[in-house]
């Protein structure tokens, strides 16, 4: 028998098996979760504006409370006080100023033949209003013609009983003769004492008073500033008419800001009445 040649074949070898390749993992939709809202919160200009206004109410608060106001000091010997006012004080409340005691007020009104003081209608329907006897006065230039400052007054000023009488403002001298200036006064008095029929106030301050106008006018209501004094250093006689005395002109007084001419009257509040226009 012929025998087979037993050949020894080798296997190929069995190709690896490839890694198993992952798929990937599928996502799962969750629900979308809202958002929580921030709360609004005020723009930063609004939070300087609520400091700033809280510290102008504290500074408010401590200033009414706490910082002490120079207030007048009313000589001694008077009972009746008073103030005088024009632009420069501003706005008035005129029933706190009543209720600091104030009795009457004198209002600027005019200025030399053509300047009406821009505060004149509202300060002397507010003194009226509040219960305060007033009065009104002409500020005078000498260098201007007296007669057409009288009839400039005359023309804005409109006089009612109860009413203080006119005044006469004089302060200045300029370069007049003394004698002129006197004659230039009389004309400018007897002017409007004729127009309201009612003797016309002098007011002046009391050096003034001394060189230029005493034993010439005394017979007039004589109303005479004099500062930083106990009291007047003239006094009321027989011939001389002393009726007011400005004895400070830096008060304080209630409903107004500014300081503020103070002054007193030489008399009862009879007497204070008898010398207003009947």
């Amino acid at each position: 028998m012929q025998a087979r040649d037993m050949a020894t074949t080798t296997k190929p070898p069995l190709p690896k098996k490839a890694a198993a390749v992952k798929a990937p993992a599928k996502r799962v939709a969750r629900p979308r979760q809202p958002r929580k809202k921030q709360a609004s919160q005020p723009p930063r200009r609004f939070w300087i504006g609520v400091a700033v206004l809280l510290g102008i109410a504290l500074l408010v608060f401590y200033v009414e409370y706490f910082v002490v106001k120079p207030k007048p000091v009313w000589p001694e010997g008077h009972t009746i006080y008073g103030v005088d006012v024009s632009h420069y004080q501003k706005e008035i409340a005129w029933p706190k100023v009543r209720e600091s005691e104030i009795t009457f007020a004198f209002v600027k009104a005019t200025e030399g033949v053509s300047l009406k003081d821009r505060k004149f209608k509202e300060n002397w329907e507010g003194a009226a209003g509040a219960g305060i006897i007033r009065g009104a006065y002409h500020f005078y230039l000498p260098y201007l013609d007296p007669e057409k400052q009288a009839k400039h007054f005359t023309a804005t000023v409109q006089l009612q009983s109860g009413d203080l009488p006119p005044v006469l403002d004089v302060e200045v001298r300029g370069r007049k003769p003394i004698a002129q200036l006197r004659k230039d006064l009389k004309v400018w008095l007897d002017y409007v004492e004729n127009a309201y029929g009612s003797k016309p106030i002098i007011y002046t301050g009391y050096h003034f008073y001394k060189d230029y106008l005493a034993g010439h006018f005394d017979s007039y209501p004589l109303w005479i500033a004099h500062y930083e004094v106990p009291r007047l250093s003239i006094d009321k006689t027989n011939t001389r008419k002393l009726s007011f005395w400005q004895h400070t002109d830096n008060g304080f007084i209630g409903g107004i800001d500014a300081s503020v001419d103070c002054n007193v009257f030489y008399g009862s509040m009879r007497d204070l009445k008898s010398l207003c226009i009947p």
